[in-house]
């Protein structure tokens, strides 16, 4: 009974085991593939900055001052206000300066009528004059009295430009089309000459004064574009241009000051806000291009046994996909800029290069790309 017992225990393990190693050949392991993110290859431009730092100020900011002394009779407005050149922000009391004005053009008038009468007859003296018509003491009065008239009438009409211009000034006008920063006076307030009315900026234009080290200066030249960026603007960026470069270094502060005019299209970007001035110093066109983090780099030491020196070097490598496997290549690289990197040699446009991933492939292995 137990025999039995044994047997049937041992036919039955058998029967579990047979199975399982009478398939013949072992089934090989599935290769499993890597999930990848690609980047495609394409022909771009790379730029290569200098980062600076300064505050913004608008080019077209001046103050406007009154001319006169006289009341404020008319403000006419507030800040905030687009304006165009020329026109009128302020009037000042001018009622006496119109009757100085209106009185002066009536001597004017008067003046120049005498001239024309005084013309015409010394031209008819003259004309008799040389028929022997007139005496020579005759004509001599009538050239007295036509110069006399024309010293009488450049006279008037200086007194009348001298008060024309005095009523004039009594209207405080724009000098350039912008906005109104700021006014600093009051209706019927009583204004000296010589004293502040109101700011106004052109905000389609503004500039920035920045300090740039020696060992940049030779990176920034007069001419070269920069891209500015405000952060408190959400990072929004605008468009600059070297305008002027110093020639001297500071000797406190060992730095060269650099002039930038930005455009400002919208005018949403203010005086006094603090900005990031990328400029351009060197610019690649259609360089092929990969993102900086699809590059993997090693360093390699060189060893000159004669001369008993060693040398540091770095390559790199990357990882493209070519019929579903990860193929390693070794690149030279460029210029880097902002995450980008130029490829001198070793890849070609169109290539599928492995952004993520990289670092965990290995050369051949089959990849899945995914979105």
């Amino acid at each position: 009974m137990n025999a039995k017992k044994l047997s049937l225990c041992i036919l039955t393990a058998l029967s579990l085991v047979l199975p399982a190693g009478c398939g013949g050949e072992e089934k090989e392991e599935k290769e499993i593939s890597v999930p990848v993110k690609i980047y495609t290859v394409r022909p771009e431009d790379l730029s290569q900055y200098i980062k600076l730092t300064g505050m913004v100020t608008a080019a077209k900011d001046q103050m406007v001052f009154s001319k006169t002394s006289e009341r404020i009779e008319e403000l006419l407005v507030k800040p905030g206000d687009r304006i165009a050149e020329g026109q009128i922000i302020a009037r000042q009391y001018s009622a006496l300066f119109k009757q100085t004005a209106d009185a002066a053009k009536a001597g004017a008038d008067n003046a120049r009528a005498q001239y024309i009468l005084a013309e015409a007859n010394f031209k008819r003296m003259e004309r008799l004059c040389s028929q022997k018509a007139i005496s020579p003491q005759q004509f001599e009065q009538a050239d007295m009295q036509f110069k006399a008239a024309k010293a009488g009438l450049d006279a008037a009409e200086a007194q009348y430009l001298s008060a024309k211009e005095q009523l004039e000034n009594c209207s405080v006008k724009a000098p350039f089309g912008g906005i109104v920063a700021a006014v600093y006076v009051e209706l019927n307030q009583m204004l000296p000459a010589g004293q502040p009315v109101a700011q106004i900026i052109d905000p389609r234009m503004m500039k920035a004064k920045i300090r740039v080290s020696a060992k940049d200066i030779q990176s920034v030249k007069k001419g070269y574009e920069a891209d500015i960026v405000v952060p408190v603007l959400a990072g929004k960026t605008y468009k600059g241009r070297v305008v002027n470069l110093d020639q001297a270094i500071d000797p406190v502060t060992k730095t060269f000051e650099a002039e930038i005019v930005i455009t400002n299209p919208d005018a949403d970007l203010k005086s006094g806000l603090y900005a990031e001035f990328l400029i351009i110093s060197r610019t690649i066109k259609d360089a092929v291009i990969v993102p900086e983090n699809s590059l993997l780099s090693q360093t390699a030491v060189t060893i000159n046994k004669e001369k008993g020196t060693q040398q540091n070097s770095r390559r790199y490598f990357l990882f493209t996909v070519e019929q579903g496997r990860a193929k390693i290549k070794e690149v030279t690289v460029g210029l880097t800029s902002a995450g980008r990197a130029e490829i001198t040699k070793g890849l070609s446009v169109n290539e599928q290069v492995i952004v993520v991933g990289n670092n965990i492939v290995q050369d051949g292995q089959s990849v899945s790309v995914v979105e």
